[in-house]
């Protein structure tokens, strides 16, 4: 009997690298079934993660690479032989700690499992060995687009060219730069059950390095922890979610909290801003009401609300925010519209993204996202404040729903952000509104505030 091949991480990655390509459905999505098939666990998941999204942020500098190694059209090549090319690159020239013979060897079996013909095992065997002998010109090539002696951007041409019309080349090539690193791990510390001092030990007494957040006050960074986050001590208490900056920052906006107020996260999703209002609402005694339609969210959501807040007075709807307006009898002093969106400033933290995404789609979501806007403002209270929010740096999803929406609602007008900000995140502020782009510990988001003028008041 022929043996059975394993469907080890390599294959994995390859894999779910094919079916993105196919599909442009989320990668971590088909990521974990492809994981689950093949019996991934521990490292073994977390390097064919690391492979996949490391293709995905040197899409084009890989497919550079390869195409100096091949004499066909990179179009002509099976889709499996073409990214497992693609990763087999990327272990040698991105990842040091893999040994060379190790990416050559496990590529090659990738191909085997596949049921390829072995001319093609051949083949990808050939290519690879190719590029270990010609690895130091290689390498320098990595670094040099072509004749423009300028670094691969790794983003399609659509993103590129509106980031350098609005932010001009130097910033433009600065966020494509940060977008293609890994990003680090950031926590939001869970201030109900514990401190930041404390979790800050427990972690540190791991041998892990653990710096302050940049922006947040709840903030924990990582920089150099890429293992499974239940490993980390504190996971399984509550003490922490995983949780970047911008998001940590966005509940703000919603301050200072009424004394028994009402909330209402209008977009829940698996329930991380919701955790922030908790936190922010807990003094107060107010309570929080959260929209989710999506199921799998829907059970993201209490499983977090049940490792952070089992106690907490938060009530999830298993239903749109149209069907919920229309079934809802009472008014919120606050709501948090974080809207779906291109996700345009989260490329560096999910790389697949920039690849899935088309400049026409953008009209799309602005749609939607006042269509969600107008059906939280029958929500909200005279006197109370919706806080809209994405993380996509596009403006039609941003500034001009603002516009549009303060255009058709003459009784709502904006405030500065700045004032419900820490000191530390004042510079993230542009023209009124939360606008900070990708950085080191940060990633690009949009935040509005947004209040309803009582009756009898003026706007400023």
């Amino acid at each position: 009997m022929p043996k059975i091949q394993q469907k080890t991480a390599r294959y994995a990655a390859i894999e779910t690298l094919c079916q993105l390509e196919r599909t442009h459905l989320p990668a971590g999505s088909l990521f974990d079934k492809i994981a689950t098939q093949c019996a991934l666990v521990g490292s073994e998941r977390h390097l064919a993660m690391n492979i996949i999204y490391g293709v995905l942020r040197q899409r084009h500098a890989l497919e550079s690479l390869l195409q100096s190694l091949c004499r066909q059209p990179l179009s002509r090549l099976k889709p499996f032989v073409h990214q497992a090319l693609l990763t087999g690159l990327y272990q040698i020239f991105f990842l040091d700690r893999i040994p060379e013979s190790a990416a050559v060897n496990e590529s090659v079996k990738a191909v085997q499992t596949a049921h390829l013909p072995k001319n093609l095992q051949g083949f990808v065997n050939g290519v690879l060995r190719e590029s270990l002998r010609q690895k130091q010109a290689l390498t320098a090539r990595l670094h040099h687009e072509g004749s423009s002696g300028t670094p691969f951007l790794n983003h399609p041409d659509w993103l590129v060219r509106r980031w350098q019309e609005r932010y001009g080349q130097e910033e433009m090539r600065r966020i494509c730069a940060i977008n293609n690193q890994q990003s680090p791990l950031i926590l939001h510390v869970n201030t109900c059950i514990t401190t930041k001092v404390q979790v800050m030990a427990a972690i540190e007494q791991e041998g892990l390095v653990v710096r302050l957040g940049a922006y947040s006050e709840d903030a924990l960074i990582l920089p150099e922890f890429h293992g499974a986050i239940n490993r980390l001590p504190g996971f399984a208490q509550g003490h922490f979610q995983v949780q970047d900056e911008a998001a940590q920052l966005i509940a703000l906006l919603l301050t200072p909290i009424i004394q028994n107020g009402r909330y209402l996260d209008a977009c829940a999703g698996v329930g991380g801003k919701t955790s922030c209002l908790v936190q922010l609402c807990a003094s107060a005694h107010a309570t929080i009401a959260a929209v989710e339609p999506e199921l799998q969210r829907q059970q993201k959501f209490r499983e977090n609300r049940q490792r952070l807040h089992p106690d907490a007075p938060v009530t999830l709807y298993e239903m749109d925010l149209e069907r919920f307006a229309q079934s809802c009898d009472s008014h919120f002093d606050g709501i948090l519209v974080d809207a779906p969106c291109s996700g345009s400033g989260v490329t560096g933290r999910h790389p697949d993204i920039r690849w899935n995404r088309q400049e026409h789609e953008l009209a799309r979501f602005q749609e939607n996202q006042l269509a969600l806007l107008e059906q939280a403002a029958k929500l909200l209270a005279p006197g109370g404040t919706l806080v809209y929010a994405t993380c996509s740096l596009e403006p039609e999803e941003n500034e001009e729903v603002i516009a549009l929406f303060l255009n058709r609602h003459p009784d709502f007008m904006t405030e500065d952000c700045a004032p419900f900000l820490p000191q530390s995140a004042q510079e993230l502020v542009r023209d009124g509104f939360f606008a900070p782009r990708p950085g080191p510990s940060i990633d690009g988001f949009f935040g509005a505030r947004l209040v309803r003028i009582k009756e009898g008041s003026e706007a400023v």
